[in-house]
Order: C-alpha cells, then structure tokens, then sequence
C-alpha cells in the first residue's frame, strides 16, 4: 500500500525512481530501521521493478528476511562499495531523472556517481507527502508517546525547586519520561529565566530562580513515533510573565480552533499571530507555529506563515506558539493535534494548559 503510494507520485512526478538512505524513509517502506553511518547504504526504489539495496553485507539479514520484493548488493569492509553500485547501474541502468532524499549525504552521492550519471532533484516533496495523512496505527502510537510525554509533565512541577540546575532537572525529567514507557528520549530541553528567549536552548549548569519562567520541551518515541511536548512553568508569581502566558495560551487556543480538514498551514499560523498582534506580542513570536509528527519529530506539515499547503484529515502537528524578550524570559506552550473530521482532536489533552494548573 506504501509502496504503491511512493509509485504513483514516481510516476506521476515524471521520476525513474527515488534514492532512500538509512532512517524514517526506509523505515516507513519496508520495516526495518537502520543507523545512518559513514558506510554506503543506499535503497533505490525504480518506478516499475523491484527495490534494489546496496548496503554493507552485515546489514542486511533484516531485508533478506522481509517478504518484499529487495534484490541486494553487498560490500564488504575490505573490497568497498564500488563493485556493489555497478552491479545496480547494470540492473537499473539509473538513467533520467531520480529523487533523492535530503538525507542522504553527499559522500554517497559522490560515490554512485562515479558509476553513473542520473539527473538528481529532491524528493522530500513526494516523501513527506505520501508519509504525511496517517494511517490509524500510526496515529495510535502517536497518541500513546504523547500520553507517555503528559504523564512526566504533569510530575515536572514536584520536580522543580529554587537553585537546582537547569541540567539536573533535564535529566530527572529524561529518566521519569523513560520510567513512563518511552522507546526513545531525545534532548530535553530546560530554558529558565533569560535562556527562554532563546527556543533551542539547551540546559546548562546554570541555577533556576524564583519568579522566573522555565520553560521544559521535550520529545520522545514510541515504536518509532514521535510526540513533542512544551511547557512553560512559572516559579513564583510574575505578573508579566502571567500575562503573556494567558496571551500565548490564547494564541494557541485559537490556533488548535483553526485546524481544520481544508485549513491552510497558512492560515493555522495567522490564527496564533493575530491574537499577539492585538497585544503588540507578534514581533516576539519569532518561529512557526508547528510542525508535523511522525516517524521524525520534525516533518510536514508545516505551519509556516503564509503556508499554502492544505491540511487534511489524519494529519498530526504540534501546535506551539511562543513569546520571546531577549535577555529577559520566553514563553512557549505546546501540544499536538490530529486533524479530525470536524477539527482538531488535541492528543495531550490530559496535560493542562491553564496559568497556574501546576500549582495544583
């Protein structure tokens, strides 16, 4: 079903084929996941005939085992991948115009073409697109990551006190969400006082304050999927930092509203930034405001301004606005939503978003 999916955008996108390397793309298509190393590994996926693999030789047990139809080609460590990739250039002729995956990294390119001279155009497009509208396993582990991420998140509040470091509270918040049943704990990220002006700050050895925001996003898999999780804790009472959080938390209320079958990405992201614009907070929404999950934390859809993409049922993103004042505080809350029939079912709902709901 996948597969006849990928073919049909093949063709219709006037490709040969696509070029897969190692991660979610091969995993989404056949089964197996692989790690991305320094040795060649490359899956070709032609319009018409069989998957072809050219992998190092102990890599390749899980294919030879799975029912699809993968003819491989080994290397070894002592010949490398050269007598491998010819044997592909004989078989598939790899003429015209093929995709590649934008992860794919230029070592390999460089090597296939010294056999080979396909015309090579990014393929993201047809990738994210057919991987985008979830099947109903899918969402299913979507929703049980995300149940695992708001379970540690509701316990972060007894977690955090007055002078612990921002380190050491990331890794007491990385073991509880392991301890709720996480496949896989990325970094978690711990931002408080003047370090929430940045989004991608990571934790540091610096102490937490009262009557500062902190503000904890993380992410974490279950069998291969993704959740991502923010939220903005508030040590102490800050009646500015209270006031942007009901603003942000508003701005996020009226994004998850617009998030319907047939709602731009566009249009997602205007609905959150109107509501700043009107408290003179916009210029300080500095980032999109959301991103799709699945077998990668970050891919489509994305709410972009002035997105033109349409959304459609079975889709899952977060929806995460944020207030930054350099060299002061930030704010940023975020949840992830799956697009339903008649508008968004948000998967974190058991995690409040109120002001003031971890004081409870």
């Amino acid at each position: 079903m996948r597969l006849a999916k990928l073919h049909e955008r093949i063709r219709s996108n006037g490709l040969e084929g696509v070029i897969l390397t190692a991660g979610p793309n091969i995993r989404y298509y056949t089964g197996v996941n692989s790690l991305l190393l320094e040795r060649l590994f490359l899956l070709f996926i032609p319009r018409e005939r069989n998957l072809h693999l050219v992998a190092p030789k102990f890599e390749l047990g899980p294919y030879i085992r799975t029912s699809l139809p993968i003819t491989t080609h080994a290397w070894a460590d002592d010949e490398g991948p050269s007598y491998a990739l010819q044997a592909v250039v004989r078989e598939l002729g790899l003429r015209g115009k093929w995709g590649v995956e934008g992860r794919v990294p230029y070592r390999f390119i460089h090597l296939l073409v010294a056999h080979s001279r396909p015309e090579l155009e990014d393929a993201e497009p047809i990738l994210q697109t057919v991987r985008e509208v979830k099947e109903p396993r899918e969402v299913q582990m979507i929703k049980r990551a995300a149940s695992i991420l708001s379970s540690a998140f509701l316990r972060i509040p007894d977690l955090i006190h007055p002078g612990m470091r921002e380190v050491e509270l990331a890794k007491k918040i990385t073991q509880l969400i392991y301890s709720n049943g996480a496949e896989l704990v990325d970094d978690v990220l711990v931002q408080s006082g003047a370090s929430a002006a940045d989004p991608h700050h990571l934790p540091e050895s610096k102490k937490i304050q009262r009557r500062q925001s902190v503000v904890v996003d993380a992410t974490c898999t279950y069998s291969g999927y993704y959740a991502d999780v923010t939220r903005t804790y508030i040590m102490g009472r800050n009646s500015v930092l209270e006031n942007v959080y009901e603003n942000v938390y508003e701005a996020q209320r009226e994004a998850i509203g617009a998030s319907k079958p047939g709602s731009t990405t566009g249009h997602i992201d205007e609905a959150a930034r109107i509501r700043l614009k009107e408290q003179g907070l916009d210029k300080y929404f500095i980032h999109r405001t959301g991103h799709g999950l699945g077998l990668e934390v970050h891919e489509a859809p994305y709410i972009v301004p002035n997105g033109p993409e349409v959304v459609q049922q079975f889709t899952v993103f977060t929806i995460e606005p944020g207030v930054y004042f350099p060299g002061k505080f930030g704010v940023r809350i975020e949840d992830d939503v799956k697009v339903a029939q008649n508008g968004a079912n948000v998967l974190t709902r058991s995690l409040p978003r109120e002001l003031g709901w971890w004081h409870r």
